[in-house]
Parts: structure tokens; C-alpha cells; sequence
């Protein structure tokens, strides 16, 4: 595939993903993405603390974050047949058992509010909404070079066949498209671990490490001080330190790459300390090792399982809307498949030589880490959690997807098994918005 046919690749993905990000934009209502209450919140108080808008201490306009939640039938979707309260509060605070919202005052700015009130800072006062749907629309160009860094990425360690069908494979994500018009913090956390894997291959492959192996720290680094679900990416940091140390063949490359590591811990430290307030990084670590007792039986391992892999292909809203029983066994079949298939590979059953094979296994240990943290926080406490959990190593997801799948088929059907492939994800995205998301939110226009 020359460079034309590698572009058009990527424009037809970039089309794809902008049609889905539209689609989601008209017709998911005002706050029925998690978190965007609050997140819109704390986006106020930083802007307003840049601005100065009017004498208030912490303007982050909560009262009308309500009454515009009362206006879009918030309650309706959050839970079934839900009832807004007779009267509607004036703040998260004093009604947060009433609406779910986590308050947004007492805590420190992280990285996503920092540059999200940077951006809100630049418009006049505008209505809430109004500013809501600036904040999806960072997200959406978050998302969009999230899709460009992705192509990179994959191209580098899958060739050009991989990079392409990889993008199209995010492009046709719904579960992407949908957080990537969230407003808030997961579309930048997401970024910045695509960009990491990116760097991660260049670290990896080329004889000049040094540049690409500073982005994968700067980037976990920058990544960990926007969510917490991207402190992972730390770990993966040193297991890819690890691997660049053992491939440099003189003592001085070595001893570079242990300098390196050993002056960015302070940072990290740093970056822990501070913006880990603020996601309350330090309940993960206050309770017992063990996990509660709900957790402790396989039922609720079960449960917990299969939502995380379900809501990692999709679910709308505050995870009320899901696809069909159907759309979700097909999600099932091509997980096991792939996961079988990279199994092949790293027994060096398949096909694939050493590099791919390294990529490979650092992209299972990826998405080993990611995955050992969200249950840790969210299963060992007897919660539940969502699948955009995972999506800080979205991009190793997708390479082990089409590499484990395509290890199945003869190398000359390989094209041909790449584009069923992506024909099949086309027709469970349109699925997913016509036979979900249309009937959910269509009425509330």
C-alpha cells in the first residue's frame, strides 16, 4: 500500500469517526454522560478563577447545572422512571443523595481542568449548556488526534495493513465516538495514552531511543495528573523501560536509560501527590486488600466481568441503555477469538517474528496492568465499573484485536479478512445508534 492508499486510509477513518461524533452530539441530551456534571462544574470554578467573572468565592454555577438538568430529564434517564425532586437543589452538596452528583468544590484542579478552563476562558459568559457543548467539542478534537496518534502508533508496530485497519477499527468504535464527546477528562487521559503507546513502538524499534522513551514518561506522567484510570500508564512506563534497557546493546545506553527513569520518579511523586487529591487516589489504597464480601464469589466476578466488556464496546449514559443480548454475543465472539489468537502468537504458533512479537507482548501487559487496576479499585470494593475504564490503552486493545484475529487467516487473505472485519464493526455501530441510542434520547428532542 503506497502512501496515497495509506492516507485514504486515514481520511475514510477520520470521516467515519467525525459522522459518529456528530450523530452523538445532536442526540445525546445535555448531562446523560457520566461525570459531566461535576466535570462541567469544576470547569466553572477553574474558569471563573482565571476570569474573575463577579464577586462570588467559587463561581461554578451548580444551581444551574440543576435546573438544566431538571430541563433535560435527567432524572427520566438516570434511572428508570426516575422523579426529579419537588424542589431543585441549589448545589451537589446538599442534594448529592438525591441527584448522585459528586460535589466539585474542595478539591484541586488536575490537568484536563486546567486546560478546559483555559478553553472556556477564552469565550464570553455563555449559558450553561452552551458552555457544556464547548467542553464535548474539546473532547471530539481530543478524540480526533487520539484517532491520528492511534494510525502511528499501529502502523509502527503492525505495518501499514495493521495501522490502517486499526484506525478504521477506532473510527467505528461506538463506545469511542460516544466518550469522545463527553465532556470531560477521559478524551484527553485517552490522548495521551495513545500517544504513549506511539512513542513506546518508536522507543522500541529505533536505534534513537532516547527522544521517543522521554515521550512515553512524559506522557504517563501528564496522563496520571488527568485521571486516575491512567496512573496505570506508570507502570506500563517501567515495563517499557525494562525492555529498552535490555535492547541496548553498550553499557552507556544502559546507564542513560536508568538515569532517565531515575529523574522522572520525583515528577511522578509529585504529580501523584498533588492532582491524586483530587480523584481521591488515596481511597484506593485506605480499605483492607482483601476484597468485600459481595466480592467474593464467582456470580459477582461474573457480573462484573461481563459488564466491563460489554460497556467497553458500548453503553449510553449512566450505563442504563445497552445493546441487545445478540449484538453483545457477536462483541463476545471476536474478543475470544482475538484472545486465542494472540495466545498463538505469543507461544510463536503464528506467523509473526520477533519485533511484532515483542509488540505484541508489551501490549498484553498493558492491558494486563490496566485491566489488574480497575478491578483493584472498582471490583475488590464491590463496585461496578465501566469499559472506558480500559480506554487509556484503547489503541494496544484494537492492535491485539486485529493481530490476534488475523493470525487465523492466510497472509494473502489477510486484506480481505481486515476489511470483513471492519464491515462487521460498521454494521454493530449503526446497530448500536439506530437500535439503542435513537430510541433512548430521541424523544427528549
Amino acid at each position: 500500500m503506497k502512501g496515497r492508499e495509506r492516507s485514504v486510509a486515514l481520511t475514510v477513518a477520520v470521516g467515519l469517526l467525525t459522522c459518529q461524533m456528530l450523530v452523538a452530539l445532536a442526540l445525546i441530551p445535555p448531562w446523560q454522560q457520566p461525570d459531566e456534571t461535576s466535570s462541567v462544574a469544576r470547569v466553572e470554578m477553574q474558569r471563573h478563577q482565571l476570569d474573575l467573572l463577579d464577586d462570588s468565592p467559587n463561581d461554578n454555577r451548580e444551581g444551574e447545572i440543576l435546573q438544566s438538568m431538571n430541563h433535560y430529564d435527567w432524572w427520566e434517564h438516570r434511572v428508570s422512571r426516575g422523579q426529579p425532586p419537588p424542589i431543585i437543589p441549589k448545589d451537589f452538596t446538599s442534594s448529592s443523595t438525591v441527584v448522585g452528583v459528586v460535589p466539585a468544590l474542595g478539591v484541586r484542579s488536575t490537568t484536563y481542568f486546567l486546560i478546559a478552563g483555559h478553553v472556556l476562558s477564552w469565550f464570553p459568559r455563555l449559558s450553561i449548556v452552551e458552555d457544556l457543548y464547548i467542553l464535548r467539542v474539546l473532547s471530539a478534537v481530543f478524540g480526533m488526534l487520539t484517532l491520528w496518534i492511534a494510525w502511528l502508533g499501529a502502523r509502527e508496530c503492525l505495518g501499514t495493513l495493521g495501522g490502517s485497519t486499526v484506525a478504521l477499527l477506532l473510527a467505528l468504535h461506538p463506545q469511542f465516538a460516544v466518550v469522545s464527546t463527553t465532556a470531560g477528562a477521559d478524551a484527553l487521559a485517552n490522548l495521551l495514552g495513545a500517544c504513549m503507546w506511539w512513542q513506546t513502538t518508536l522507543a522500541v524499534k529505533r536505534a534513537q531511543f532516547l527522544l521517543p522513551f522521554a515521550g512515553v514518561w512524559c506522557t504517563a506522567i501528564v496522563a496520571s495528573s488527568t485521571d486516575r484510570m491512567a496512573v496505570p500508564l506508570l507502570a506500563i512506563a517501567f515495563v517499557v523501560s525494562g525492555v529498552v534497557m535490555a535492547q541496548r546493546t553498550t553499557n552507556a545506553k544502559r546507564m542513560i536509560t536508568v538515569i532517565f527513569v531515575a529523574l522522572t520518579l520525583p515528577a511522578a511523586a509529585w504529580i501523584l501527590g498533588t492532582a491524586g487529591e483530587s480523584y481521591g487516589l488515596g481511597s484506593v489504597f485506605s480499605s483492607s486488600w482483601l476484597p468485600v464480601d459481595e466480592a467474593r464469589n464467582w456470580s459477582f466476578f461474573g457480573r462484573f466481568t461481563s459488564f466491563v466488556h460489554q460497556s467497553w464496546w458500548f453503553s449510553l449514559g449512566w450505563v442504563r441503555y445497552a445493546p441487545p443480548s445478540w449484538w453483545a454475543m457477536i462483541a463476545v465472539s471476536l474478543t475470544a477469538i482475538a484472545a486465542v489468537g494472540t495466545g498463538r502468537q505469543l507461544v510463536d504458533l503464528g506467523t509473526p517474528g520477533a519485533l511484532k512479537r515483542m509488540f505484541i507482548a508489551l501490549a498484553v501487559i498493558a492491558v494486563a496492568l490496566q485491566a489488574s487496576a480497575l478491578y483493584w479499585i472498582y471490583f475488590r470494593l464491590g463496585n461496578g465499573a465501566q469499559g472506558k475504564s480500559l480506554f487509556p490503552v484503547l489503541v494496544p486493545c484494537l492492535v491485539l484485536l486485529w493481530s490476534g484475529i488475523e493470525t487465523w487467516v492466510p497472509t494473502r487473505l489477510r486484506v480481505h479478512a481486515a476489511a470483513a472485519l471492519i464491515v462487521l464493526l460498521a454494521l454493530l455501530d449503526m446497530a448500536a445508534w439506530t437500535l439503542v441510542a435513537l430510541p433512548a434520547y430521541y424523544a427528549s428532542f
